[in-house]
């Protein structure tokens, strides 16, 4: 057995990576390290069992969430591999705590990790060469972010726009690429949205959000995604929702203030053409401050889950009343509906009945505190789910937690052995920075971790919180004979739920968080409920699709 063993070839797992720090470096790319490494494997004999690609530009090489590379440690953990094969250290991470962190998870599994360029022998000297290495390549990802940030902003300083080639409806980006100049076509339909919103239209009559979404698409004016190319589009050309007439209503760079980093603290202002005055542009804000309380007004129906819905598609579920023959009829529905959407998977998903789709799930609510004995086992439940989620998580803290000792041991050595005379002041020194930086990184990366955790509650926490779902559980059945008690026990548990349709059946996903701020302020988030169909539907409700 020992010699089969001996004889068989080693297996070996060819990882690439390519993240957004490599957008402009042609020279990284996958294909090419890829090849590398299956050269390398070849040239040393070794067999490729797998070969990994970490195309995530929206990701980060100091992220450990990278699905390849989480492939990469399950499969160490089943003993499918032994040498994980990386073009160089900064392909595996720019992070030099996750680096650590994953080669000592690695090697635990008895993994080894060859790098194409450069060769770090497990001893001291490989290991210092090795963590040198890996402490430039987090400079580099460093520096190139810091240069990036920096050269954007100095740019707004100096009063050029940071657009990335993209103007705002209404602009076009100047040759020099540097400026927003005006681009009369779009600007006189912002200049047309703003008096439809704060004058009115040739009736008198002030326009909506809605009603100037529907009569630009009427009049099939492009919109911002029809003008650019590469933009991905969720419905036809021309056709408007009224997100993008609020969009264009509350930029304040449509009166020539333009900020670089809108939102923070220490956001530039540039100066861009304006292209409506600042006396129109706040009288669209005070209207749309005047349309908000005037909207509530129109809530004098009962809508349980008002505001607590969304669709399968993404979009909010809107609240509406139709009122036919003296008849009135309430229903929830997706707003895209009402943007006029020309694609979307929730175009299927029609209507939901309001009185029957709040029945069900206050029911489904009460369902859940009418016994005890089976709370105490969906908690239990969800407790074995969470303890699942946090497993491989909680092994990346058991390493980290180790290197973190490791290190101050070696700190701690290295001070006896200046004490002993082995070593100089100046050695001293080099090894306290390197090895205290390093023993930063790690506890930094360790709050990371945490902060991923999901929160699990102890035996006794369970119990407390049944506790308080039995007295919640009175309040229930007194609520029946009161909207407002269930809308404030629905507002009490943060009830949500998302609608969809499946195989021509309507379902509700819903969920709520059950909160005991009396005793321990502990957050529990409850599965999600299992597909419903929502059976009883008023045949003679008008057709609204």
């Amino acid at each position: 057995m020992d010699n089969l063993q001996l004889n068989r070839k080693r297996r070996g797992i060819v990882y690439a990576r390519v993240s957004g720090d490599d957008r402009h470096n042609e020279r990284r790319n996958l294909e090419g390290q890829i090849e590398m490494g299956r050269k390398y494997a070849l040239d040393n004999g070794y067999e490729v069992v797998e070969e990994l690609a970490e195309d995530d530009r929206g990701a980060s090489g100091a992220s450990f969430d990278l699905p390849q590379l989480g492939r990469v440690l399950d499969m160490a953990e089943h003993g499918m591999f032994d040498v994980l094969i990386v073009r160089e250290i900064d392909r595996l991470s720019r992070n030099l705590a996750k680096q650590l962190i994953v080669e000592e998870r690695l090697k635990n599994c008895g993994v080894t990790i060859e790098y194409v360029l450069g060769e770090y022998p497990d001893n001291p000297e490989g290991n210092l060469m090795k963590h040198v290495r890996g402490s430039i390549a987090e400079y580099e990802r460093e520096k190139i972010r810091e240069r990036s940030t920096r050269g954007r902003r100095n740019m707004a300083r100096a009063g050029k726009v940071v657009s990335h080639g993209r103007a705002l409806y209404g602009y076009q980006v100047s040759d020099d690429q540097q400026h927003l100049v005006v681009f009369e076509p779009e600007a006189r339909i912002v200049r047309l949205i703003y008096e439809w919103y704060t004058v009115g239209d040739e009736t008198g009559a002030r326009l909506s959000t809605t009603k100037i979404a529907v009569r630009l698409s009427e009049l099939h004016i492009p919109t911002w995604a029809d003008t650019h190319k590469g933009v991905p589009k969720t419905r036809s050309a021309g056709k408007w929702s009224n997100n993008s007439i609020r969009s264009i209503l509350r930029n304040s760079a449509y009166m020539g203030a333009w900020q670089y980093g809108k939102g923070r603290p220490d956001a530039i202002d540039v100066e861009i053409p304006p292209l409506v005055e600042a006396q129109t542009w706040q009288a669209a804000q005070w209207q749309r401050v005047e349309n908000t309380l005037e909207a509530k007004r129109n809530t004098r129906r009962d809508y349980l889950m008002r505001c607590r819905l969304t669709c399968n598609c993404g979009y909010n579920i809107s609240a509406h009343c139709l009122t036919t023959r003296g008849n009135v009829y309430l229903y929830y529905r997706c707003s895209s509906w009402v943007q006029d959407y020309a694609k979307g998977g929730c175009k299927k998903n029609g209507y939901f009945s309001v009185p029957d789709l709040d029945k069900l799930v206050w029911d489904w609510l009460k369902g859940w505190f009418k016994a005890p004995a089976d709370l105490r086992r969906k908690f239990e439940a969800y407790q074995a789910e969470r303890t699942r989620i946090n497993a491989p998580i909680l092994k990346l803290l058991h390493v980290n937690d180790k290197l973190i000792t490791d290190h101050g041991a070696q700190l701690k050595r290295a001070k006896d052995m200046y004490q002993l005379g082995v070593i100089n002041a100046d050695e001293l020194l080099e090894r306290k920075i390197r090895l205290e930086a390093t023993i930063a990184k790690l506890e930094a990366e360790r709050e990371k971790l945490q902060g991923r955790l999901g929160r699990e509650l102890s035996p006794q926490q369970i119990t407390e919180v049944i506790k308080f779902a039995e007295k919640l559980a009175h309040g229930l059945e007194k609520a029946d004979q009161s909207f407002e008690a269930r809308r404030r026990i629905i507002e009490l548990l943060d009830v949500r739920a998302i609608l969809a349709t499946e195989n021509g059946e309507k379902v509700v996903y819903a969920s709520f968080v059950l909160t005991d701020t009396a005793q321990h302020g502990e957050r529990l988030t409850m599965p999600k409920m299992k597909r419903r169909k929502l059976s009883v539907e008023d045949k003679n409700t008008p057709r609204l699709d």
